[in-house]
């Protein structure tokens, strides 16, 4: 997610990147250069003092963070010509419960992607990997699915397959016992299951739109709100437009966010779905608080 995220990975020769099992499996022997990780191939003998040179080395990987996205263009990662396939991992894609959001991660995530495989259409493999922390994760809510049971889902339209992982009894054995079984043993993040909140879910006849909710200029970044409190995705509807932030071509009224603020606060606001919650969630966590 972030540069401090990756420089962690990459310290001490990418010590962290690589687990210590695949290490000693495939005899890797890593080194690190600004952001690239190199796998050593041969080595010169050791000298006196037992140091040896590197004599041939391959590029293994690039590490880079999602929110350094704009300092990445135009650094030539992608080749328009290369026949290979391109492999992308992205580690922990959501952020923790309660970690500050600084950035809107759908962005930054579809930016990086132009810096790294701009109009490719084939040989690209996207890899995301979490646990399970809330109902619908930013990358994930993009997708217009979420997965209410364990399984593996394969969403035609938009190429991707999500595998929704049941805990395994030898994963349930390992951990029985250890200090976050013992602590938070229902926590989510330990045993990878999620108990979906359908309270604010509502799906009553929308009889009238009431105003427009809008966080930017784009038409994902718009809400429409019917009869009084019910929370849908914008689709083009004609009525009175309140601002989140300034500068949005519309007049900010501070009076008007804050009363916005204190409905979702008491979950005052429903919402035709649960991926709506999450974006609409998600837009007022990056709002920058005004005095």
């Amino acid at each position: 997610m972030t540069e401090r995220q990756s420089r962690q990975l990459l310290q001490n020769n990418a010590e962290k990147l690589v687990d210590p099992d695949i290490r000693r499996k495939y005899g890797l022997d890593l080194v690190t250069s600004g952001t690239n990780v190199y796998n050593v191939i041969k080595r010169s003998e050791p000298d006196k003092n037992g140091k040896t040179k590197i004599l041939e080395k391959k590029l293994m990987a690039r590490v880079l963070a999602l929110s350094t996205f704009y300092a990445d263009k135009g650094s030539g990662y992608f080749d328009k010509d290369y026949q290979g396939w391109y492999n992308i991992g992205i580690d922990e894609m959501q952020p923790e419960k309660g970690e500050k959001r600084t950035f809107d991660v759908v962005y930054a995530f579809v930016r990086q992607m132009e810096n790294l495989v701009r109009n490719s259409k084939t040989h690209v493999r996207i890899i995301g990997c979490c646990n399970l922390l809330e109902e619908a994760s930013d990358i994930l809510s993009c997708f217009d699915f979420i997965p209410e049971n364990f399984g593996i889902y394969k969403l035609k339209s938009k190429r991707c397959v999500i595998y929704y992982i049941e805990p395994s009894n030898s994963y349930k054995e390992m951990r029985r016992g250890s200090i976050a079984e013992i602590l938070l043993p229902n926590a989510s993040m330990y045993n990878n299951k999620q108990d979906m909140d359908y309270s604010l879910v509502d799906k009553r006849p929308l009889i009238y739109p009431s105003y427009i909710i809008k966080f930017g200029k784009e038409k994902d970044k718009m809400f429409t709100v019917w009869n009084n409190n019910i929370i849908t995705k914008y689709n083009g509807e004609k009525k009175l437009i309140v601002p989140m932030r300034p500068y949005l071509d519309e007049t900010y009224i501070q009076d008007r966010v804050k009363n916005i603020i204190l409905q979702f606060d008491t979950r005052s606001f429903h919402f035709r779905n649960l991926i709506t919650f999450k974006l609409f969630q998600k837009e007022l966590e990056l709002l920058k608080p005004r005095q």
